[in-house]
């Protein structure tokens, strides 16, 4: 399918560093927008990470890891124990990375061993 070009107008500054970010995942300019338009349409979203999401997917990658070498529990600030898998599913639509959303359901839907 043959691609239109439209023109858009980017602060130098702003365009090179977004290069630079994209050009090490292995992405073109053109390649790493077309990707965030086909994953927002898809979805039918458009959502930017702020720094409220961005500290509960700190909260989750902490979990996660606790949860992977076997605690179940934490205690929580009131004192209480709180389930790991249980927060971890009410993280997981605050989260806006697809790739650690991806790794929790994988945590979480994995049978356990047992021994």
């Amino acid at each position: 399918m043959p691609k239109t070009f439209k023109a858009f107008r980017f602060n130098p500054e702003l365009y090179n560093n977004f290069k630079q970010l994209v050009s090490a995942s292995g992405y073109t300019v053109t390649g790493a927008l077309e990707k965030f338009m086909t994953v927002s349409v898809e979805n039918g979203i458009l959502t930017f990470p702020t720094a409220r999401s961005l500290d509960y997917e700190a909260q989750a990658k902490i979990l996660l890891a606790w949860y992977k070498q076997g605690q179940y529990w934490y205690v929580g600030e009131d004192q209480e124990e709180i389930s790991i898998p249980g927060r971890l599913l009410t993280l997981l639509p605050l989260i806006h990375s697809a790739e650690l959303k991806a790794q929790i359901e994988k945590a979480l839907t994995k049978p356990k061993r047992k021994s």
